[in-house]
């Protein structure tokens, strides 16, 4: 008991506040749509806030173990990942044209959010043991891992859980010494798979959701509906917001996905810029503490974990406010700790609680 208290108290308590501020936050935006959708049952709400929950409780009971565990068992970990992956294709349920759900009863599964967190750990064991020279081998076999979980995310096909799989990869590679020129040949590499895959592998819809991206307007009723009621959601809101509950877009039905992919559009119209400002304040918090830790570690493996979360969070928070705000196209990704989704709050959570287990014996 008492090592348990000792293991508590050297928690990171400003980043688990930041991150429970966050989910606070998505549990508002939440309750604020099934009040004027779902007011006899507040279903979603009901789900978050056990979801949330659950995943508080997770995230504590990783911090108690020993995160060097996980390198030891890293191997049986990406086979886990990858088993989750060919399941999911097998025996999957297909929502909105991606066959990427386990159906059990009323809620869904995602496995492709806890796949992410399986890759950084695998990655951070493979190369922190490599990190003295990076050469074309080590390049090469971490491209391996990755395509594995790429290849089967993209037969869903989830492109957008497929971008953030790439960057964990390359992200965390660049925190290496890997040579200049191995980072150019990345980059043109990554320019011609992007050529080839507009030319054959994107399907039509996807290549309407990038020119409504370029062009809203050019479809406004159809391809870049959803980019232009955003927008018009987070603009009306003003500095103080129209008040909780009260967004006409949001509370009738003219924002699509509101509780998802489209939750800080909610929040900006119904909360004002004061919201915008504290969720930027709660990811740039939660961005330097990881920088901090990822500094003072002395194990290349925690140093590796810990930019791998960065990466998952900061990814899709950029890419999640950047469609919102209409700079970047509609990716379907959640924003961390606040979107609702019981896959991607549990696997935040999990993260977490490795970060908070490297802090405390780090």
């Amino acid at each position: 008991m008492t090592n348990v208290v000792n293991t508590l108290r050297r928690i990171d308590w400003i980043l688990f506040l930041s991150i429970l501020t966050l989910a606070g936050l998505g549990l508002l935006a939440i309750w604020s749509v099934d009040v004027a959708r779902d007011p006899g049952q507040l279903w979603n709400f009901k789900k978050q806030l056990i979801f949330v929950s659950v995943g508080v409780f997770l995230s504590l009971a990783m911090t108690l173990i020993n995160y060097h565990a996980l390198r030891s068992v890293s191997r049986l970990l990406y086979l886990l990942g990858g088993a989750l992956l060919i399941g999911v294709l097998v025996f999957g349920s297909t929502i909105r044209g991606t066959k990427g759900w386990f159906t059990l009863g009323p809620i869904t599964v995602q496995p492709v959010e806890f796949a992410k967190i399986l890759l950084v750990i695998v990655l951070a064991k493979y190369i922190s043991q490599r990190a003295h020279v990076v050469d074309a081998k080590v390049i090469f076999g971490a491209g391996v891992l990755t395509g594995g979980y790429v290849a089967l995310t993209l037969m869903q096909p989830d492109f957008g859980s497929a971008f953030v799989i790439l960057i964990i990869a390359i992200g965390m590679l660049l925190l290496t010494n890997v040579p200049r020129r191995y980072v150019v040949g990345g980059m043109v590499a990554a320019v011609l798979v992007a050529l080839l895959g507009w030319q054959f592998f994107l399907k039509d819809y996807q290549k309407d959701r990038v020119r409504s991206f370029l062009n809203p307007m050019s479809d406004p009723f159809g391809r870049g509906y959803n980019i232009r009621q955003s927008v018009i959601a987070v603009g009306s809101g003003g500095i103080f917001g129209r008040g909780l509950g009260q967004g006409s877009q949001s509370q009738l039905r003219f924002l699509p996905e509101a509780q998802t992919d489209f939750v800080f559009a909610v929040l900006s119209e119904q909360l004002g810029f004061f919201v915008v400002l504290l969720i930027g304040a709660c990811y740039g918090t939660l961005a330097f503490r990881l920088w901090v830790l990822m500094r003072t570690t002395s194990d290349g493996f925690a140093a590796f974990c810990v930019v791998g979360f960065f990466i998952i969070v900061g990814v899709q928070a950029v890419f999640n406010i950047g469609m919102n705000i209409g700079l970047l196209p509609v990716v379907g990704l959640p924003l961390p700790f606040v979107s609702l989704g019981g896959s991607a709050i549990l696997s935040n959570f999990l993260l977490h609680g490795v970060v908070q287990s490297i802090r405390v014996r780090g």
